[in-house]
């Protein structure tokens, strides 16, 4: 069977604050860790690769050190082997988290092996990015499921697929079919800007 790659982002394991921030609907952070774990390995196979965008694990009561223990217990129970990690603003420094994922990046950008197109995995929902008007995608977290499209771009968070990690090669289809446009307005929403609307900063000239 060939391998798959999954994306996906903002788990919040054991996060008891994630339920009422983002509207989860689970009894408690132990419930929520079992659904998003079962979401994982219902899809994902053991030699398949997990692509996630950050906030493996959310901030924990009991300190960084506890935090980075509970992300262990996630990670030993996801089946797949390979699991590489787009870093997010909850994702600890610390060798021992880091230590779980195959991989650990800010940003990942690559060409996929048919068309060339390129691809961007970011943990924050950028509004510009690398080759954004020659048809680059954009997958991104953080917004769970609150921010509305721009152009190619995807939130691929848990809260904005049902609880589950999502196949790469078809959602990256599915955004190509969405227009692409270059910013032939820009040098017209340049001209018509109102200087006066800058805060006076005291800047020479």
């Amino acid at each position: 069977m060939a391998r798959r790659v999954w994306i996906t982002a903002d788990t919040h394991f054991g996060e008891t604050e994630a339920l009422s921030m983002f509207g989860r609907p689970f009894a408690d952070a132990r419930a929520m860790d079992e659904a998003l774990l079962d979401g994982i390995n219902r899809c994902v196979a053991k030699r398949d690769v997990l692509l996630h965008l950050g906030d493996f694990c959310g901030p924990h009561a009991e300190g960084r050190k506890a935090q980075c223990l509970h992300a262990r217990a996630m990670r030993e129970r996801i089946r797949c082997k390979r699991v590489t990690l787009v870093r997010g603003n909850h994702d600890p420094s610390a060798r021992s988290f880091e230590s779980l994922f195959e991989s650990v990046h800010d940003l990942l950008s690559w060409r996929t092996g048919t068309d060339r197109l390129r691809v961007n995995a970011c943990h924050w929902p950028l509004r510009l990015w690398r080759g954004q008007f020659k048809g680059a995608v954009l997958m991104h977290g953080h917004a769970h499921g609150g921010l509305a499209m721009q152009g190619r771009a995807v939130d691929v968070g848990v809260d904005a697929w049902l609880w589950q990690p999502v196949p790469l090669d078809p959602l990256i289809a599915w955004l190509q079919r969405i227009a692409c446009h270059t910013p032939d307005a820009w040098p017209r929403l340049q001209r018509d800007r109102d200087p006066s609307a800058l805060p006076d900063l005291a800047l020479p000239g």
